[in-house]
């Protein structure tokens, strides 16, 4: 009978070692139509990548006209919209020399509710900023990372922007 008993345990031991069906974050299936919708929105995010990269004005192509950026500073609690963020890339562009440090890697979001792919586009990357040397000041760079992440309209063009990392920070430091 007890070899009976550590039969059935060990039985139920080994059964137990198994794959789980125990709740957890699940891999998100896509199907055909979200992964193409995936892949055309990605494109219009690399696209802009490398147009900021560059300090084009093709950049402002992939907004539609009611863009907008969520608060996502410190201090800030309007969204941002198209008009001012293109302003301040202007600025940015004029005062300061920017570089993409690291591979555009793009991954597909996902709806919060659904957990499924919903055709957003984020992205980690690490970018440096230089102010250039004056008589008065040398030459500095400062390396930032950040996260960005974007939602798209029907028409494929970005609607919303959120952009996390310390830039605020980054310029504080570029200014001293």
């Amino acid at each position: 009978m007890r070899i009976f008993i550590l039969s059935i345990g060990f039985g139920l031991l080994i059964s137990g070692c198994g794959t789980s069906s125990a709740p957890g974050p699940q891999p998100v299936q896509e199907d055909a139509a979200s992964a193409a919708l995936f892949e055309r929105n990605a494109e219009t995010a690399r696209q802009l990548i490398l147009d900021f990269d560059a300090e084009s004005d093709n950049a402002l192509t992939h907004f539609a006209d009611s863009a907008i950026w969520t608060p996502t500073r410190f201090g800030q609690t309007d969204t941002v919209p198209l008009e001012q963020a293109w302003k301040g890339w202007k600025r940015a562009w004029a005062a300061y020399d920017m570089e993409l440090l690291s591979d555009i890697v793009l991954l597909p979001g996902v709806n919060p509710e659904t957990k499924e792919a919903d055709g957003s586009v984020r992205v980690y990357f690490d970018w440096a900023y230089t102010r250039p040397a004056t008589e008065s000041v040398p030459e500095k760079t400062v390396k930032v990372s950040l996260y960005e992440a974007w939602e798209f309209d029907a028409d494929g063009k970005i609607w919303m922007t959120q952009l996390y990392g310390d830039v605020g920070a980054m310029l504080a430091e570029l200014q001293r």
